[in-house]
This record gives structure tokens, sequence and C-alpha cells, in this order.
């Protein structure tokens, strides 16, 4: 997906994001093999704790910290209840200098 403007770290299109979780078994991070479209989202690796702040979460989200993964070190499962340690970051992150200027990119 592409980026529009993105203002105070808030992407101003419909961009998707994969989900990557802290691990309660190695605490490394790892992908869960899921990626979400969304409205407004952050520009970069943000947690859900972080972005929605005690709010009610979108329907896409709310189910993250029941679903359970798989560890790719110990191949042991957990499952993260803690939405700060549930981070959404965009498929395409790059960095903003990027998106907004090519040309300062290949310098």
């Amino acid at each position: 997906m592409q980026r529009k403007v993105a203002l105070e770290g808030i992407v101003h299109s419909t961009t998707e994001y994969r989900i990557v979780v802290t691990c309660n078994k190695c605490a490394g991070l790892h992908e869960m093999g899921i990626s979400v479209p969304m409205e407004n989202g952050p520009v970069d690796k943000q947690s859900i704790g972080n972005l929605y702040g005690g709010k009610g979460l979108p329907k896409s989200l709310a189910n993250l910290s029941n679903t359970s993964i798989s560890c790719p070190k110990t191949g042991r499962q957990s499952t993260q209840k803690n939405l700060h340690q549930i981070f959404l970051v965009p498929t395409m992150n790059e960095p903003l200098n990027a998106t907004l200027n090519p040309v300062l990119a290949r310098v």
C-alpha cells in the first residue's frame, strides 16, 4: 500500500500493517503471520497499547491478545496479553524521508 501525507506520526491513508509481538518465551520479536489494513495508522512501528491508550480496539485487532504464536527459537506456544507488546509495523516501512523526498533517500 502507498503512504500519503504523514502528519504527527499518523499515516493519512489506508496502509497494510504486519503484526509483531514480543515473545513470552525468548523475549524476541516475532511476526504473527497476520496483516491488517488500517486507515490513519502509525507511520512507524508502534504498540497497540500506545496507539489506542485504553480506548476500544477495532475488530481487526481485538482478538490479537488471545492469539497463540509459536516461538521459532524454543518451539513453544505463547500468547501475548500485554497490548504494549503487540506492534503494528507498516509493510512499507521505509524512512519518512524516502516517502516524502525520494531524491534524499538515495544520497
